[in-house]
């Protein structure tokens, strides 16, 4: 695999900042990756690095600092950071997009009686079960 350039020499100017400790400080914007995906992305980081976030308008900055390492290893754990969050972000959006499908799923497999039909469609609930309450509140000792 070819050495990968530093962070801060290929992506806009400002994007990405080498501090002199040797941590990288990445600017991200929040209109193109959630607050969701950043956090999900710096998870994933944190038994290789030390990991800072904090808020500025329109952007959250990321700051990063190994554990253990030197430049060459920061680079790839920023490039694989950078990944990370268009995975992230793709993530979530499919989690918003599908919530709704995903609740009538579950509210179907929870439910005593069809909320919804075999076309997906929902189903009128227009007379509820007959409830027992005789055998709802009669003991039954077990056998």
């Amino acid at each position: 695999m070819p050495e990968l350039p530093p962070p801060e020499a290929a992506l806009p100017a400002g994007a990405a900042v080498q501090l002199d400790d040797g941590a990288l400080r990445l600017s991200l914007a929040t209109d193109i990756y959630s607050v969701d995906a950043i956090l999900r992305s710096c998870y994933w980081l944190t038994d290789r690095c030390y990991v800072h976030l904090a808020a500025s308008v329109g952007h959250v900055e990321v700051t990063l600092l190994l554990k253990a390492g030197n430049d060459t290893e920061m680079n790839t754990l920023a490039w694989e950071f950078l990944n990370s969050l268009v995975d992230n972000q793709l993530r979530v959006s499919i989690q918003r997009e599908t919530a709704a499908v995903r609740e009538m799923i579950i509210s179907q497999a929870f439910a005593d009686v069809d909320v919804i039909d075999d076309r997906g469609r929902p189903v009128e609930q227009t007379n509820p079960p007959e409830v027992d309450h005789q055998a709802i509140t009669t003991w039954r000792p077990v056998p």
